[in-house]
């Protein structure tokens, strides 16, 4: 699944349901984010952390400008999220 955390999105493998669940929530406000640049979105993750298979954490991205400098760059989650919200999906 894809992750935001440290500055990059990476593809990790988490420990369960419920770490896939509060990163896909995260990846849902990341995407509202990115459409709205309301910061209110990303203080629910303020300080979280998903934890991956091996047991590591990787606290999740908050900040609104290293989201924007990802988003930027082009990586794959941000087509991804961009494609969802032009199409309205």
């Amino acid at each position: 699944m894809t992750v935001i955390s440290d500055g990059k999105a990476q593809e990790l493998r988490l420990r369960d349901y419920d770490q896939a669940s509060l990163n896909g929530q995260h990846l849902s406000a990341v995407r509202e984010f990115i459409r709205t640049n309301d910061r209110d979105l990303l203080l629910p993750f303020d300080e979280r952390a998903v934890i991956d298979a091996k047991g590591k954490a990787h606290s999740l991205e908050t900040d609104p400008n290293e989201l924007h400098r990802i988003a930027a760059q082009g990586d794959e989650i941000f087509h991804e999220i961009y494609r969802l919200v032009l199409t309205g999906a």
